[in-house]
């Protein structure tokens, strides 16, 4: 086996070594080329739209709660008369609550209530065309009256009865209060105590956008005395997260600097060599990762892509990706052999077969989980990834074109003696100056020499955390101490997991200091979650027919013996003109007269029935219940699939709606899609690994290290109070392509040395991979832990899942990895070469004799 993967490298390593003397010998023309069609690129964000819209981004693409909406839509024209259980219309609301939470069950509180009301009605006005319109003028109304939900606590009948300690609860007038009272407690069938209350202002008017934001505007003037306020309106969640994530670009220009400064600074020698010093070359990496998020942003707006506001943690993927990537390069460059005994050309061929192969197996595992993630029903992670894996391609061609082309002018710049920033300048190393009489600042400032080996060119922070892995590897005792401590990460990481939440709380994509959270906070804690949802038999039927009565009263009673539908409350215009005195079922014709007639003089139903007066027949009707109270998303999401099983169950054919539906099915797709993502990206990245490093072992201990890595991220999510959602999973299909990164380059640095024992394969491993692996993980974690402080909470999301997926791939690569190798690691036939054994044998004393 061992024979067989040195023959399938060595075809690999072939290719990658002709494109590094290719490279060599056109640097200026492939840096000019890449650099020109990248601005090229560029120009396509010209014409880059932004998508945006709660529902359009974070619910799933043609689920089913759509397609009942689009089915009822064409079925049940809107009606002039406006039922708030029946269709949605724009609204503003407003949450009033004692400020001491105690009972608003007082005609103080009450006159608080009527404030609030008189000032939503008379103070809030809009002026369009010279006309000014108030609440009353942009309002839905049923019976010429403006629909309000809560208003029922303004009238005499219920401060009378409040005072009487006799409020009938849930019902009160024959109206359901339930879902009005925050925190309601009823005793005996009476309300005893709420702390609040919630008025709905529905809207139904073409000035009704305008009148929302004057109402978001003024509502905090409302005069009150002993409560408080909360308010929303229907598109301010779209709205505060446009500005959210708009609040928060200082971010992007402080985590860019840490990480580019951190790129020169571990890049730098810092010992005065100004031949040798490689500052300029890290920054030349990070611009070559900058120039592909350019032009991927432009290509993938010229092919039609809508950008939306998650997008915008792109940039820092790419960037830690880029730098990543440069920091393998420039490792590969310093391990070939010393430029005074090989050519530039061999020297960049080595790099390209060493490094470069490294970077082409990180670069396609995560550019595959992207693409997989593109197939996703969540418009959200479908255009986040096609962005983010387009960039992904476009950062790996860069670094091997733009970057590439970098080092081998520096390469040429280094063997013709040029200062690392005067390069048209020739310089000479310290001794020789001082003989031409140079001192002081001279010396410091333009001595140097070619490097003779990489310990000339490795930075402080390549050179000191390898050392120390390579000293904890030297002892039983300390390896034994990882394996106990990676057990006790599995156990957190399984309990993690098994607690997740799922589904996506509203407050969490706006910042706390925005009127949104407050509202969501108070609607989530206080207020009763109760859904009320329309059974509707969807073909023809002949009502009149006791068999299709009784097929319908079947379905609604089997639904009211749900644990969460509330089996006190039914809307039912059949029921009601049965009990009615129009009530004929002769025939369906008779059945027909009777009931236009009875829909007539009860509104409350008339547009609950589709009647085809050519016929006279009945094309389509509908029937309402109530859930319960049911906070919890999951719960929400099972109670839907429910109730959808209680109608394809019936012999006529029905379906079961309601407005948050379209919102429930993110609750029930969410964990399938997650794992079907994540479980594919998992099974290809693994393939991509068998065709770079086709071992048996290398290829489990990469399989095993990513499913820890993703349990490990999946678990701590948890302990991080980050739920499943369709944000989530966005970083999620992100954490699969970097779970991969760290640990593939060890273990390709492992098969990649020579060496006859398996410490030495793991001491040359970490020599060659461990700098550049640190590096690039505490860069990246230098970068996102700015996040930290950032206001949105798709930035916050972002940086913990980076956090996590960065540090426990940096662990196991560094400490699990290499403990695993130097007790099952595969070992080739082929000796180490003598000059690289002595090599590892200096570094060795040099690092026992080094403070660490």
């Amino acid at each position: 086996m061992g024979d067989c993967y040195v023959r399938h490298e060595d075809r690999i390593a072939r290719i990658f070594g002709m494109y590094g003397k290719f490279l060599e010998r056109h640097p200026v023309k492939i840096l000019v080329i890449s650099i020109t069609v990248n601005c090229l690129l560029g120009l396509g964000m010209l014409r880059l739209e932004v998508e945006s819209g709660a529902e359009r981004l974070y619910t799933p693409v043609n689920s089913q709660a759509s397609k009942d909406r689009s089915f009822l839509e064409n079925i049940y024209p809107s009606s002039s008369e406006f039922y708030a259980h029946k269709e949605t219309a724009d609204f503003a609301e407003v949450l009033i609550l004692t400020k001491d939470r105690g009972n608003m069950l007082t005609s103080t509180f009450l006159d608080d209530v009527t404030s609030v009301d008189e000032f939503v009605r008379n103070s809030i006005s809009i002026t369009q065309s010279g006309t000014v319109y108030k609440f009353s003028d942009v309002c839905a109304k049923q019976s010429s009256a403006c629909v309000v939900s809560g208003d029922i606590v303004l009238s005499s009948e219920f401060k009378q009865m409040m005072l009487a300690n006799n409020i009938t609860y849930p019902e009160f007038n024959q109206t359901s209060i339930s879902s009005l009272f925050a925190s309601p407690s009823a005793s005996n069938g009476v309300l005893t105590s709420a702390i609040g209350l919630k008025l709905t202002y529905y809207l139904r008017s073409s000035y009704s956008e305008q009148w929302e934001k004057e109402f978001v505007k003024t509502i905090p003037n409302a005069v009150v005395n002993i409560s408080e306020l909360a308010y929303s309106y229907s598109d301010a969640l779209d709205n505060e997260l446009e500005e959210n994530i708009g609040g928060d670009i200082l971010f992007y220009s402080l985590t860019m600097t840490f990480m580019m400064t951190y790129a020169c600074i571990a890049t730098s020698r810092l010992n005065g060599n100004c031949i040798a010093d490689r500052s300029l070359l890290g920054q030349a990496g990070v611009l070559a990762a900058v120039l592909s998020i350019l032009s991927s942003f432009g290509f993938v707006s010229l092919i039609g892509v809508k950008f939306m506001s998650i997008v915008g943690v792109m940039p820092f993927l790419i960037i830690g990706i880029g730098i990543d990537d440069v920091f393998i390069l420039m490792s590969g460059i310093a391990d070939a052999e010393s430029i005074e005994k090989s050519s530039v050309s061999d020297r960049i061929s080595f790099m390209m077969r060493t490094s470069g192969i490294a970077i082409t197996i990180t670069s396609i595992t995560d550019f595959l989980a992207f693409s997989i993630g593109a197939s996703s029903v969540f418009i959200s992670v479908r255009n986040f990834c096609i962005y983010t894996g387009v960039a992904v391609l476009f950062c790996y061609i860069n670094q091997i074109t733009i970057f590439s082309s970098c080092i081998v002018i520096n390469e040429k710049r280094i063997k013709d003696n040029r200062h690392c920033v005067a390069c048209w300048t020739r310089t000479k190393d310290k001794e020789s100056l001082q003989m031409d009489g140079k001192t002081g600042c001279s010396l410091y400032a333009c001595a140097g020499y070619p490097p003779k080996d990489r310990s000339d060119v490795d930075s402080p922070l390549e050179k000191y955390p390898k050392r120390l892995i390579q000293f904890v590897m030297k002892y039983l005792v300390l390896k034994i101490a990882i394996l106990v401590i990676f057990a006790i990460y599995l156990g957190f990481s399984i309990y993690g997991v098994v607690h997740l939440d799922q589904g996506l709380s509203l407050q969490n994509l706006v910042t706390e200091d925005s009127f949104f959270y407050k509202y969501s906070m108070w609607r989530e804690n206080y207020f009763r979650s109760e859904v009320v949802m329309s059974f509707n038999v969807k073909t023809t039927q002949t009502y009149s027919s006791s068999w299709t009565q009784g097929i319908i009263a079947s379905i609604l009673t089997t639904a009211k013996q749900d644990k969460d539908i509330d089996p006190s409350f039914e809307l039912n215009w059949l029921t009601a003109f049965k009990q009615s005195a129009l009530y004929v079922d002769t025939s369906e014709s008779a059945f027909i007269t009777a009931l236009q007639t009875f829909l007539t003089n009860v509104p409350l139903y008339a547009s609950d029935v589709v009647i085809d007066s050519s016929g006279p027949s009945i094309t389509s009707s509908r029937f309402y219940l109530k859930t319960n109270n049911i906070p919890s998303t999951y719960d929400q999401g099972q109670m839907m699939l429910r109730m959808r099983e209680v109608t394809a169950n019936s012999a006529i054919p029905m379906i079961v709606y309601s407005p948050p539906f379209i919102f429930f099915e993110q609750f029930v797709e969410i964990l399938p899609s997650t794992l079907q993502t994540v479980g594919i990206a998992i099974v290809v990245i693994i393939i991509v690994t068998i065709l770079f490093m086709p071992h048996p072992t290398l290829i489990i201990i990469v399989g095993v290290t990513l499913f820890t890595i993703l349990l490990g991220v999946f678990g701590f999510m948890f302990f991080w109070d980050i739920s499943l959602s369709s944000i989530s999973m966005i970083h999620l299909v992100m954490t699969v392509g970097f779970s991969v990164d760290f640990s593939a380059h060890i273990c390709h640095a492992y098969l990649a040395v020579d060496a006859d024992d398996r410490a030495t394969k793991v001491d040359l491993s970490l020599d060659r991979s461990g700098g550049p692996i640190f590096n690039a993980a505490f860069s990246t974690l230098l970068g996102v832990s700015i996040l930290g402080f950032a206001n949105s909470y798709i930035f916050k999301t972002f940086g913990k899942m980076m956090f996590l997926v960065i540090f426990f791939g940096l662990a196991h690569s560094v400490l699990l990895i290499p403990t695993v190798l130097s007790f099952i690691g595969p070992l080739k036939a082929r000796k180490v070469k003598p000059d690289e054994k002595a090599q590892l044998e200096r570094e060795n004393s040099k690092s026992s004799s080094s403070p660490i």
